[in-house]
């Protein structure tokens, strides 16, 4: 039932993201996908997912609170910090291949988007990343998280496209 739950959760927050028209019901969102995936990696231990999962809570938490976008350089800093915890977890657990990379592309994707660009830009790095961690969690056997990621790279993809519309209107 637990497992049923910890996938269920994630992939209910996704569909709520269809409702997402504004850059901070997606961060919102993001921060709750954050909650209920690392949660979920965690019954699966995928330790590097959920290591990604919970900093990119936090970080999404900052985006939150101030509302203010972050200078490239403390981007890069951290982006460094992350790839080296992910890098040191990888080589303390044993898993050094290609698959462990997968979740620090989706979290220096997600964290340049979130820190870094207004809403056209986080929701393209937001489907990206969401593309890549979907096929992370289909390789781990995470179904929901896949689920989750699928669907949250789809309402970031409309919305985008709504607003390329609107700026292609007002260029008019």
């Amino acid at each position: 039932m637990t497992e049923v739950l910890m996938h269920g959760l994630p992939v209910a927050m996704a569909v709520l993201s269809f409702w997402s028209n504004t850059e901070r019901k997606v961060l919102f969102l993001n921060l709750g996908l954050c909650i209920t995936i690392s949660a979920s990696l965690a019954l699966q231990e995928a330790w590097a997912g959920v290591l990604v999962m919970v900093v990119a809570g936090m970080s999404t938490s900052y985006r939150l609170l101030t509302n203010k976008l972050v200078d490239q350089r403390l981007i890069g800093v951290l982006i460094v910090l992350m790839s080296s915890l992910i890098g040191y977890l990888n080589t303390v657990t044993g898993k050094t291949g290609w698959l462990e990379i997968m979740p620090l592309v989706t979290f220096i994707l997600y964290r340049f988007g979130e820190l870094h660009c207004r809403e056209a830009g986080l929701r393209i790095c937001m489907v990206v990343g969401s593309l890549i961690f979907a096929t992370y969690a289909v390789i781990n056997q995470s179904w929901g998280v896949a689920a989750t990621e699928s669907l949250f790279a789809v309402s970031n993809s409309r919305f985008l496209m709504q607003l390329q519309r609107r700026s292609r209107r007002a260029a008019i």
